[in-house]
């Protein structure tokens, strides 16, 4: 009966504080905070922590002062963290690495689902994403209502390496791990996304580890007496900083200001901002000690946790059991880094009386199981390179049934790393929603989100080579963590694909036979992005510019093509010599190159994607220097060169457009740049030959000006030939996958390059490809646009002016009037018969001396042009 008697010892000791507490407390009631969360002393926090919560006696509800006595005396009953309270706050100075907490404001605790945030007038849209929130019952300094899974925080080590400054940044910080996730949750650290120069920034768990400052959370006290606390992101001083806020609606990230943020100006948000407290279960007073436990590849240990940590009371054993999948087993296990023996695949640890000891196990391949090689398949949408599949190689002469696969036998994982091999961008598993046969390596549409891809082939093969695993990659928060090549939409990165797919049974073939496999990625595949190389516009030269260029080969057959620039946003370009990062984000060439793909023989064109862009001169000559030679080389028709770029890349866009209109036919920008004035129109008409198509949401820093551009400006001066805007009220995008997905106000890319014309959610639209061009996308409007005319009439008008007698005048009239008839009717064919007949007649002129070469050169120049127009005009439209 000893530890009834220490327990007996230890609940007087806690009675006489509680009583202590009671007087303390009766004495300050009348400043007390009127909400759910009262403040309390430091008294109150240090017996938080070492005895029973701070709360006074009188007030004790008797489940919660059995279930303390319980954790008093018998330690063994102390109830599992996500199981019903109570729960307790603590000292902030007391929070461990490893072990789980609640973050807790006046408006309930943090919970890892996505919440819809208002914030009027803070951020254009007047809402944001963050994570909700949970009422919880407080009662005396306890929460005695439920604590469900994601609620509970696991605190891992962060990975902050910003400076500090006047007081804060200090240290690595917190990864807030949470695995339970809710809708619109994940299994990555709580993290920011990019603000978007707004005051707020969203919060999930759904994004990548892309940067360790986007998701360490360090803690700030702000009273010490009370035990309230700030998490915040931290970039360093006077970069972009934010305090965790909550509201009646739920958490997200909050700035003073839209950008740069000092530490002085955090400091105030975080005054501003409702102050937060953390809890822990209450628990039994004694030691407890950590083990580090971890597992490789295709397999797992038992137990474990987000972080790594597996907490022991002291001196007690601890077992671990080792989980190899199906087709291994455990290879070695080591402890501490030496490798120790186990048995039954279990292995304990004996008195554990320290921690940070590390157990680790790996798997190997049994011995009978065969290599199958797999394919990691990307796909292409509008917010940048997809993985949304792997596909398996039975290998030739081996089909499996549909019959004998399933979603529920497989499961897939990966470990992305950018191009340097070490920095993660991805570790986690995939959501599988579909898996199948087919006859070729790729998918056959897609199921997820609901109702699926246009080209979803519900009636899958019932026999097949290959066994297509399909992904969940977008849901209705956007896209599902892992899916993004380079992490999410604000990180222009190349990445390395290092996936792993495993199944819990044998693979049953159609001739009966059966694989245990071992299955091995082979190669990483993007359809749409395998057509483009690397290349350069001038190699050790002025102006010099990287850039990826598709070569549509379909040019050997039918002559010179289009050609399609885009231009990435700021920040979009990735690294240096990172070549593909401008498409592994949102952009137009790679979206053009699917589109391709999906319409064969429509939108036959040579791509190229800019990066790194500088929006001067010297580029432009470059640029326009590289194209030259594809003109020359007969690739290019010089008549047909579009531009497009968004944001920066829209401002090099039309920087280009100004200084160099002559170079370009039709240019989209989208999100950013100053079109010409009148005055500029005026002085060079080459600029108004130029057709455009400019597109930005009201709220974002274009649309003001745009919409007066069109209404008042330039383009409402009639000196166009072509001039179009699109001032969106909404960025949201109707077709698969995103069906009505709405961006912040800036991000417009997805919504132009996916919707059709009339799909767009329009406040202010003018110009008459809004009605034309109703039913086709933003390409089909662009390739419709050529720079030849019709110039027969300047064809006649010279004829008039020759010194010819009346027959041979006769002669060239009579095929002009036929030629101009027959474009009228539309009637290619023979307008262009027309005019080669002049031609003809006029070459043989030349030759009987009546017309000089020069005059024939002026007069077959506009032919051929007329030629071009008709061409264009009898394909295009």
């Amino acid at each position: 009966m000893a530890f009834l008697s220490l327990a007996n010892r230890r609940l007087t000791a806690q009675l006489d504080a509680l009583a202590a507490e009671e007087r303390f407390t009766k004495s300050r009631s009348a400043t007390a905070r009127d909400d759910e969360i009262s403040s309390t002393s430091v008294m109150e926090q240090r017996s938080s922590l070492h005895n029973l919560g701070g709360f006074t006696l009188k007030k004790i509800p008797v489940l919660t002062l059995v279930l303390a006595l319980l954790a008093l005396v018998f330690p063994a009953a102390t109830a599992s963290p996500a199981e019903p309270g109570p729960w307790r706050q603590v000292d902030p100075a007391d929070v461990v690495l490893g072990k789980s907490y609640l973050v807790v404001s006046q408006h309930g605790a943090l919970v890892n689902a996505e919440a819809t945030i208002s914030t009027p007038g803070d951020v254009t849209g007047d809402t944001q994403i963050g994570m909700a929130s949970k009422p919880v019952t407080i009662e005396d300094g306890l929460i005695t209502s439920e604590v469900t899974d994601d609620m509970v925080w696991q605190f891992g080590p962060g990975a902050n390496t910003a400076a500090a400054a006047g007081g804060l940044g200090e240290g690595a910080g917190y990864y807030l791990l949470n695995d339970a996730p809710g809708t619109g949750g994940g299994t990555e650290p709580l993290r920011r996304e990019s603000s978007f120069n707004a005051q707020h920034a969203p919060l999930n768990t759904t994004g990548a580890a892309v940067n360790g400052n986007q998701q360490s959370m360090l803690m700030h006290v702000l009273d010490e007496a009370a035990g309230t606390v700030s998490l915040y992101l931290w970039g360093g001083n006077n970069q972009f900083n934010f305090a965790v806020h909550s509201t009646e609606d739920g958490f997200t990230a909050k700035s003073l200001t839209a950008g740069a943020t000092s530490a002085a100006q955090l400091l105030e948000q975080m005054q501003e901002s409702p102050e937060l407290r953390l809890y822990e279960p209450v628990s039994a007073v004694g030691e407890q000690h950590y083990v580090m436990a971890s597992s490789g590849e295709n397999g797992s240990i038992s137990p474990s946790s987000l972080a790594g940590h597996v907490w022991v009371n002291e001196g007690e054993d601890l077992t671990f059991t080792f989980e190899p999948a199906f087709g291994f087993e455990v290879d070695t296990v080591t402890v501490d880094g030496v490798e120790v023996d186990f048995a039954d695949n279990q292995y304990t640890m004996e008195n554990v009386v320290t921690s940070g000891a590390q157990i680790h196990v790996t798997f190997r391949p049994d011995s009978n199981a065969a290599e199958i090689p797999f394919t990691v398949f990307n796909d292409i949408f509008s917010v940048g390179n997809v993985t949304t599949a792997v596909i398996i190689d039975l290998g030739e002469g081996n089909q499996a049934n549909l019959a004998d696969v399933s979603a529920d036998m497989f499961s897939a994982a990966a470990r992305n790393t950018r191009l340097d091999g070490t920095s993660v961008i991805f570790d986690g598993s995939r959501n599988i929603t579909r898996v199948y046969v087919n006859d070729a390596p790729e998918p056959l549409g897609y199921v997820s989100p609901a109702p699926g891809s246009d080209d979803l082939v519900v009636d899958t093969p019932d026999t097949g080579r290959y066994i297509v695993v399909e992904f969940e990659f977008w849901n209705a928060n956007g896209y599902t963590s892992g899916s993004m090549v380079s992490g999410n939409l604000q990180n222009a990165f190349s990445a390395i694909l290092n996936y792993r797919v495993n199944v819990d049974r044998e693979i049953v073939l159609t001739d009966g036979t059966a694989i245990v496999p071992r299955f091995t990625q082979s190669a990483v595949v993007n359809p749409a992005l395998d057509k483009f190389v690397p290349s350069k516009t001038n190699p050790g030269g002025a102006g010099n510019m990287d850039v990826l260029l598709s070569i549509d080969e379909s040019w050997e057959q039918d002559g010179p093509l289009p050609l399609f620039i885009y231009n990435h946003g700021g920040g979009r370009g990735g690294p240096a010599g990172d070549y593909f990062a401008p498409v592994q984000t949102a952009n137009g060439a790679a979206v053009l190159s699917k589109r391709q793909l999906e319409n064969p023989g429509k939108y036959n064109a040579h791509i190229i994607a800019t990066q790194n862009h500088s929006n001067s001169q010297v580029n432009n000559e470059a640029l326009m220097a590289y194209v030259d030679q594809l003109v020359a080389d007969g690739l290019v028709d010089p008549d047909r060169v579009y531009m497009s770029g968004f944001s920066m890349g829209s401002m090099y866009t039309v920087g280009m457009y100004t200084r160099n209109p002559e170079f370009l036919t039709a240019i989209v920008p989208l999100a950013g740049g100053g079109l010409p004035s009148v005055e500029q129109l005026t002085e060079n008409p080459e600029l108004a030959k130029v057709s455009i198509w400019a597109h930005s949401h009201e709220a974002d820093f274009m649309g003001g000006p745009w919409t007066e551009y069109f209404s008042t400006g330039g383009a409402a001066s009639g000196l166009y030939e072509e001039a179009n805007v699109s001032i969106l009220e909404t960025n949201q995008a109707f077709n698969f996958p995103y069906f009505g997905f709405d961006w912040t106000p800036h991000e417009t890319e997805a919504q132009v390059f996916s919707n059709k014309i009339s799909q767009s959610n329009t406040v202010f639209a003018y110009g008459p490809g809004h009605e034309e061009f109703a039913d086709e996308t933003i390409f089909d409007w662009m390739f419709a646009q050529f720079k030849s005319e019709n110039r027969i009439g300047d064809l006649q008008d010279m004829v008039a002016g020759l010194a010819l007698n009346k027959g041979n005048m006769n002669a060239l009239t009579v095929k002009l009037a036929n030629a101009d008839r027959f474009v009228s009717e539309g009637n290619a064919e023979q307008a262009g018969d027309m005019l080669n007949a002049f031609m003809n007649q006029v070459s043989a002129f030349v030759n009987a001396g009546k017309l000089t070469e020069e005059q024939a050169l002026e007069m077959n120049a506009a032919a051929e042009e007329t030629l071009k127009y008709v061409h264009y005009v009898t394909t295009l439209r």
